[in-house]
């Protein structure tokens, strides 16, 4: 499982932060707009490749 949790206060004076992890040991931290952005897509990027949520069918052949 994979988690994204976003801090962004509706003050535009405050700075976002945001913290992406998974089980499989991913962890990422951001502070600031652009940074909190970047997580984002690299979070999305991440549940695509990730082996626990794709797990790849080896051994096993098509029928």
């Amino acid at each position: 499982m994979a988690w994204l949790d976003i801090v962004a206060p509706p003050s535009f004076s405050v700075t976002p932060s945001a913290r992406s992890w998974c089980t499989c040991g991913y962890e990422r931290n951001a502070i600031g707009r652009a940074a909190v952005l970047q997580l984002v897509t690299a979070h999305g990027e991440h549940r695509t490749s990730c082996p626990l949520l794709n797990p790849t069918p080896e051994g096993r052949t098509a029928a």
